[in-house]
């Protein structure tokens, strides 16, 4: 029988691991510049392995990855960090052949009332599933959002970008609202 990733974990041996610094000791250093980056969990869009995040100075790049990389679902997210911490930069980076595509909300409401009791139907018909059709409105529309949202910093919301991966080509060309 072949592994899984929990038994990898469970059996991981740390000799040779060298630990990370902690959040203390990097702000007695410097306040690195913080840059929080918003992108779907399908592992053809991790944006650390596509982009190259050393840029020169202290930098601390966070992912915030669900699927679609739809900025609603990682509001709570980001307001916790920057209210703790302070984000310097916001980017949400959306990719082709999304999955988030290959389904709508009505359908996953139905599927999921397929398999669950009706007395979690209420619930489930209040749930955005996050279903899309175009790739680019997507990344528009969360940009459009992110805009609007109260709770987020005013500096953080306006200086927001947001960018549409291809799979396909390596290129990630910038959406900005029209």
């Amino acid at each position: 029988m072949s592994k899984t990733v929990a038994d990898l974990i469970a059996a991981h041996d740390p000799q040779g691991f060298a630990p990370f610094p902690t959040i203390a000791d990097v702000n007695r250093v410097t306040k690195p510049r913080l840059t929080i980056v918003v992108a779907c969990v399908d592992p053809r869009c991790s944006v650390d392995k596509f982009i190259d995040f050393n840029l020169g100075v202290p930098e601390v790049v966070m992912v915030s990855r669900n699927a679609g990389g739809n900025i609603r679902f990682a509001v709570r997210d980001i307001i916790l960090l920057d209210t703790r911490f302070v984000i310097d930069e916001l980017v949400v980076v959306h990719h082709t052949d999304c999955g988030s595509t290959m389904f709508t909300n009505e359908w996953m409401r139905d599927t999921i009332k397929a398999r669950v009791s009706e007395s979690h139907w209420e619930e489930i018909d209040t749930i955005d599933w996050g279903a899309n059709t175009d790739m680019a409105e997507s990344v528009r529309g969360d940009l459009e959002w992110l805009r609007k949202n109260e709770v987020i910093r005013d500096k953080l919301k306006s200086t927001a970008r947001g960018f549409l991966f291809d799979i396909k080509t390596g290129k990630a060309e910038e959406i900005k609202l029209v």
